[in-house]
């Protein structure tokens, strides 16, 4: 197959899981023999999206890629007024939900090559859903686009644009089966959709107790890996581990991992490692010294931080409130959910006090990743559903 992934950022070093999603699929469909490219902009920052790299091709790790320059620079002065209301829960008029989504990477020449290259195309694959290079792109040649949305219960899903972009696609590409729940609920009417899902690589078993001894952890360690943001719920992370310490004599430390500056409540302060960003071997390290990863957020699709987590046999702790990383942990066996700091603290204790519910959970998620989150069988759905969703008439 010819396939391009329209992704809004795409470069080495960027953080994010489209990101990474969209790096492992086309890297591993291309090993399979299929002829990939991804389009995307020239931006790096999803904050400012600047034009921070050379228009023109370029190759990431062996994948061919084009760059476009953003031509809709970024109004932060309006962003910040409607945004306020979003964060409030309030609906804003379909100009001003369109208005946002051009002020995330706008790009005409990306729209222009979408479609130039279309007719030597199988198919176009845009993720994720909220950004201009899928909302706008998915529309120039909607018969040949496929969208792997990576949609969250958020305000963004229910901008009237983003609907309207996603009923018109040729069909979607679901992560997970949460996703497609829960976008099945927020919007009626969604074209033909297949579960692909996502991978993990399932690495040789890990001493716990020898990482543990190298990387210097005594008593109860929890690990986090990913943003550090509010929006992926770090404080509430921190809290809970803050509030574990209070309860109990021996010591609870959060070994932190990922980008962004961590912003504490003083009373947690004292126990995050913050390690910052590392490289691949040393998070799960991590997580195989950790009593459990936390996993808080309540805007997830997929989650590759609880897949990495059951790769190492360690459970997860999840937030009750995602469907999503919840209903990992109900089919796999792999975890437990909570609701609040008290939820959170009680979670944390449990494991670290009964050894063997530990390794039961560890070792379900485990089998889970082995069984159903493979890559080798995630591209292989990849291949069906492309080819199912573009033969399946509207």
């Amino acid at each position: 197959m010819k396939l391009a992934f329209v992704i809004p950022r795409f470069a080495t070093g960027i953080l994010g899981g489209a990101e990474y999603h969209a790096h492992q699929l086309a890297a591993r469909l291309i090993a399979r023999g299929h002829e990939v490219s991804v389009l995307t902009t020239c931006a790096v920052n999803h904050y400012t999206w600047d034009n921070a790299l050379p228009a023109g091709a370029d190759s990431v790790d062996g994948i061919p890629v084009h760059r476009y320059p953003v031509t809709w620079p970024r109004d932060r002065d309006l962003i910040g007024r409607l945004q306020a209301p979003l964060d409030a829960g309030f609906r804003l008029p379909a100009p001003l939900e369109e208005e946002w989504v051009r002020n995330t990477g706008y790009s005409e020449p990306l729209l222009e090559a979408i479609d130039a290259r279309a007719d030597s195309l199988d198919a176009l694959i845009f993720t994720p859903y909220l950004f201009a290079s899928t909302v706008f792109g998915a529309r120039v040649r909607p018969g040949k686009s496929l969208i792997q949305p990576l949609l969250h219960d958020e305000a963004y899903a229910r901008f009237e644009c983003v609907r309207e972009t996603l009923r018109g696609a040729a069909g979607i590409l679901w992560i997970s089966a949460g996703e497609r729940d829960v976008a099945g609920r927020l919007i009626p009417g969604l074209p033909p959709g297949r579960l692909v899902g996502a991978g993990a690589d399932l690495p040789a078993p890990l001493d716990a107790e020898a990482e543990r001894r190298r990387l210097g952890l005594d008593g109860v360690a929890v690990s986090y890996a990913g943003r550090r943001e509010g929006a992926k719920n770090f404080p509430l992370v921190a809290e809970v581990v803050a509030a574990a310490n209070l309860a109990r004599h021996r010591p609870v430390t959060l070994v932190a991992m990922g980008d962004g500056p961590v912003n504490l409540p003083a009373m947690a302060a004292p126990f995050v490692r913050d390690l910052g960003r590392v490289d691949e071997s040393t998070k799960l390290a991590v997580f195989s010294a950790s009593t459990a990863v936390l996993n808080l957020s309540l805007f997830e699709s997929f989650s590759y931080v609880v897949m990495e987590a059951w790769s190492v046999g360690t459970p997860v702790i999840v937030h009750a409130g995602c469907a999503v990383t919840r209903g990992h942990c109900e089919e796999a066996g792999g975890g437990l959910w909570v609701r609040d700091v008290e939820e959170g603290v009680e979670a944390v204790l449990r494991l670290a006090d009964d050894g063997a519910l530990r390794r039961r959970l560890g070792e379900a998620g485990r089998r889970h990743v082995e069984g159903r989150a493979g890559w080798p069988t995630v591209v292989e759905r990849m291949e069906t559903a492309v080819a199912d969703l573009l033969r399946t008439p509207r």
